[in-house]
């Protein structure tokens, strides 16, 4: 689960027509009325940024820690 304030990439048409990367880092700041309100890091400066959901992936910078799989009966 990525939490507020994390750390996180962001993969959006938004960001690489504007910036001309692929990817971008930043920091979730919050997610609400359809738009991640991300903190963009570029230029080695930060910029409040609202991107829309449906058009915009994000991804924790860290990865996951792994757990115990539970077995399953088929």
């Amino acid at each position: 689960m990525i939490e507020r304030e994390a750390q996180i990439r962001i993969y959006s048409e938004i960001v690489a027509n504007t910036m001309g990367a692929k990817m971008a880092k930043g920091k979730l700041v919050r997610i609400a009325d359809g738009y991640y309100e991300v903190l963009l890091e570029a230029s080695g400066k930060s910029y409040t940024t609202l991107l829309p959901i449906q058009s915009t992936v994000i991804m924790a910078m860290e990865a996951e820690e792994e757990t115990a799989s539970i077995p399953v009966e088929r």
